[in-house]
């Protein structure tokens, strides 16, 4: 038989049920919060997977592939378009929805910089699907810009963006075509023309075609992004470009873009190239001569004559290093500055547009 229990031992009881329940009460409550965070987290997260962005919708309209991503707090809308032998799709990763994608670094930096921004980004690839080109002519005999100014407003009315800014920035083919485009389409307020040979008749406000008839308009603030030390023709055309647009009262800049060493840090811009693998990327190339004591490439990247590909099969496994789907290709032609897009300035530039080109471009770089 127990002993009974002391007077001390029964005064404590009432204290120890309390301690109790509120043990209880608080694994209960802590249970509760992790099991509805492991439910929300589940929500993301799927077997080990991040749940599938809803992004870029991808839709053909008009015959065209059209591709887009909106921010949560868009202000803005930016209608990016690609070089000849290039895509849409090019500034979007690979994915599930768009398993064609290429996810081009330069391209992809552009992208993420817009957004970052709060720009919603669309892209649409070009009706010539041989070179791959736009169609840069007279709006009338243009299958791209016949189609694209119903593109960009059926796209923006349907995210709800008619009423944000819309800037167009291109490059190459592309540059001419987004130069053409703000000449029609009064909605775009600005212009970002990368490495195009520039031609006046495309800086004239269309008084007909898709202009809208709202009579005389000014051409939007333009800045030109080219590669002036190893392309002088071009740059000799932008500067053409510059005096037509500044007589006629339209803001007009330009952004210089120079020759670069190769780098690991430049390489890492690709999401195929770890810090590892660039640095034998660029040992590779210093040992097989491809670089000069600055770490520039000595010779075109594009041309035949260069050795950069020999050089760098053994360390790049299956790799791609074809040109103009190869993440390694565009970075070197980015480090070689002859005539590639480039994401650098992108964050400039729209503060430049953003501020009707009103703001000196060299205080924003």
């Amino acid at each position: 038989m127990q002993p009974p229990p002391s007077r001390r031992t029964s005064n404590l009881r009432p204290v120890l049920a309390a301690v109790a329940v509120t043990l209880v009460l608080g694994f209960i409550l802590r249970g509760s919060s992790r099991s509805a965070q492991q439910n929300a987290q589940a929500k993301e997260v799927k077997g080990g997977k991040a749940a599938p962005s809803p992004w870029p919708k991808v839709r053909i309209i008009r015959d065209l592939e059209t591709l887009w991503e909106v921010p949560q707090k868009p202000k803005g809308v930016l209608f990016v378009a690609h070089g000849c032998s290039h895509q849409g799709s090019d500034f979007w990763q690979p994915s599930a929805r768009c398993k064609h994608c290429l996810g081009l670094p330069e391209e992809c930096l552009v992208r993420e910089v817009a957004l970052q921004r709060g720009y919603a980004v669309v892209a649409v690839t070009s009706f010539n699907r041989d070179s791959k080109c736009w169609h840069n002519t007279q709006f009338k005999r243009s299958e791209d810009l016949q189609r694209l100014p119903s593109i960009l407003r059926e796209v923006m009315e349907e995210e709800g963006l008619q009423q944000l800014p819309l800037f167009a920035f291109g490059a190459s083919s592309g540059g001419s075509q987004v130069l053409r485009l703000a000449a029609i389409m009064p909605e775009v307020q600005g212009v970002i023309s990368q490495i195009t040979p520039v031609n006046p008749s495309t800086l004239a406000v269309a008084d007909d075609g898709d202009s809208g008839g709202g009579g005389p308009r000014m051409y939007p603030p333009t800045l030109f992004v080219h590669m002036a030390q190893r392309d002088p023709e071009k740059a000799e055309t932008v500067t053409a470009a510059l005096a037509i647009l500044k007589k006629a009262g339209t803001p007009a800049a330009e952004i210089k873009v120079s020759p670069r060493p190769v780098t690991a840090a430049l390489l890492q811009r690709s999401t195929q190239i770890s810090a590892q693998l660039a640095g034998k990327i660029v040992a590779a190339l210093k040992k097989g001569g491809a670089l000069d004591k600055k770490g520039q490439l000595q010779v075109e990247p594009r041309s035949s004559a260069s050795p950069w590909r020999r050089l760098v099969q053994p360390v790049v496994g299956n790799m791609s290093l074809a040109g103009d789907e190869s993440h390694l290709s565009e970075l070197l032609n980015v480090a070689y500055a002859r005539h590639e897009l480039v994401s650098d300035h992108l964050d400039a530039a729209l503060s430049w547009l953003e501020a009707g080109g009103k703001k000196s471009i060299e205080s924003l770089l």
